[in-house]
């Protein structure tokens, strides 16, 4: 199994309050763990690129829910939430971003990781 080492996406409200800059995952991987701190409500979703600088989209993994074709979004306000978002065939650059402006910077911690493991009885 590869795993990545955890990084800083920081969400800082003087440059922009609802997304991240872009953190560099040093390879492309095929999910990302992310830990979400304490926010101001909203939903977390995470953008794209397939190269540094590129343009940012924010990944849809069709088939993922019940309500629709679209990369699942977590709500959290109190934090210690941890959420893997697929990334299909692998993404190596990527961005934090929240549905609501946030009232305070942010530091979200994400890794990347090739292998997520379902839990059944």
């Amino acid at each position: 199994m590869k795993v990545g080492k955890w990084r800083d996406a920081i969400i800082t409200v003087a440059t922009d309050n609802v997304l991240t800059p872009e953190v560099d995952l040093e390879r492309d991987y095929q999910f990302l763990e992310v830990v979400i701190p304490t926010i101001t409500s909203a939903t977390v979703s995470v953008q794209v690129a397939e190269a540094t600088g590129g343009t940012f989209q924010v990944y849809n993994a069709l088939g993922i829910t019940a309500t629709g074709h679209f990369l699942p979004a977590t709500t959290a306000g109190v934090g210690g939430i941890t959420t893997t978002f697929p990334l299909g065939g692998g993404f190596r650059f990527i961005k934090v971003a929240t549905g609501a402006a946030q009232a305070a910077n942010r530091t979200f911690r994400v890794r990347g990781t090739d292998n997520y493991a379902r839990y059944t009885d």
